[in-house]
């Protein structure tokens, strides 16, 4: 607190002498040290919150707990640290592009995964169709 009063004296005290430039550096500097400040906590409630959570899973009792509540930690991490980066303006179209990046690649694997895992059940499930459809075309002759 006792910080912030002198920065905001030394801003006081540049303009009074007639350096305007020097004052708005001091305020600029100050802004930019409050985005820190806010970065620095909203990080460390990211920590808090990711290591809550690794708790709550690996306590959980399920079969893949550990794996579950380390890749929940991981998440929470990278997202309090985003958050955080924003929050100090360092790369923010770097961040935006990188969730963008990561949602789809998820999105694809997903959709492979989808794909090569199901592949049976829709060719069993379109076997049937074929078998519904040949069998409704010599009922209907």
């Amino acid at each position: 607190m006792l910080v912030a009063i002198i920065f905001f004296a030394a801003i006081e005290a540049a303009e009074i002498l007639g350096f305007a430039m020097l004052a708005d550096i001091i305020a600029d500097f100050t802004i930019f040290a409050g985005q820190v400040v806010l970065a620095l906590i909203l990080f460390a409630v990211g920590l808090f919150v990711a290591s809550l959570v690794y708790r709550a899973i690996s306590s959980s009792g399920s079969v893949h707990a550990q794996l579950l509540a380390t890749s929940a930690r991981v998440a929470i991490l990278v997202l309090a640290g985003s958050m955080s980066l924003r929050q100090i303006g360092v790369a923010s179209d770097i961040i935006n592009l990188a969730f963008g990046l990561i949602l789809g690649a998820v999105a694809v694997a997903v959709a492979i995964a989808f794909g090569f895992g199901g592949r049976d059940i829709a060719a069993r499930q379109l076997q049937e169709w074929h078998t519904e459809l040949v069998k409704e075309e010599s009922d209907a002759d």
